[in-house]
């Protein structure tokens, strides 16, 4: 297997294929109860996603402690079908900001295989998954992203790289890339060496992340007597 070319008419294709795919889902779920269509469609997630995973190791040989579902993505995901069966504000908060992990995912892809190859599909589907659930609560639970929400996220975002860099070590695993550059081509390429890249990615989370919560932001109006 190897990586299709990034940004390539197959990238491009898929992107804008899966993306109308879930606009024409989101539209599709308002015909339906809310509850029971989040709660089938997470389940649908669950059973794709395990899948996935038991064909990367049967078939692909992958190993178990390649394929525990810590990358920051995945985590996400996990979060996102929880949240979607059982709604939380501060959950949706995480997800939330997270969700710029699969924003990357999806535009600099760790995927050896695309279409019609089905761990390439489920590669998509679930990483774009992240964002629907995200559309999803915000247009029928109408939550909406906090300055708190991201400072949230933040803390728990280190917290968990923390974690997850022992477990690398443990494993000799690389698990969201915290323990040294991804083999495939990424942004972190031009990010200098390690620990530098962490940083700068750091600081592109914050950067990001406060740009995402602008255009939810209070605002407030004082109106003077002229």
């Amino acid at each position: 297997m190897s990586h299709f070319g990034l940004f390539s008419t197959e990238h491009i294709l898929s992107i804008g294929g899966y993306l109308l795919f879930y606009l024409i889902i989101l539209f599709v779920s308002q015909f339906f109860s809310k509850k029971s269509f989040a709660t089938v469609i997470s389940c649908f997630i669950v059973i794709m996603k395990t899948a996935e995973l038991v064909i990367r190791n049967g078939v692909y040989g992958e190993t178990i402690q390649q394929l525990i579902p810590i990358h920051l993505c995945n985590v996400t995901l996990i979060l996102a079908v929880i949240t979607m069966i059982f709604p939380s504000k501060n959950v949706f908060q995480i997800i939330y900001y997270w969700s710029i992990g699969a924003v990357a995912a999806i535009l600099f892809p760790d995927s050896r295989v695309g279409f019609p190859n089905f761990v390439g599909i489920s590669f998509f589907v679930t990483h774009f998954f992240i964002l629907f659930a995200v559309v999803y609560q915000m247009v029928y639970s109408g939550y909406r992203p906090t300055l708190k929400g991201f400072f949230a996220s933040f803390v728990w975002i280190n917290i968990f790289a923390g974690i997850v860099f022992k477990i690398n070590e443990i494993l000799g695993t690389n698990y969201m890339y915290i323990n040294y550059k991804p083999a495939f081509q990424s942004p972190l390429d031009y990010f200098g060496p390690w620990p530098h890249y962490i940083i700068i990615v750091e600081i592109i989370y914050v950067v990001l992340g406060l740009l995402c919560y602008l255009p939810f932001r209070k605002r407030h109006f004082k109106y003077t007597n002229i």
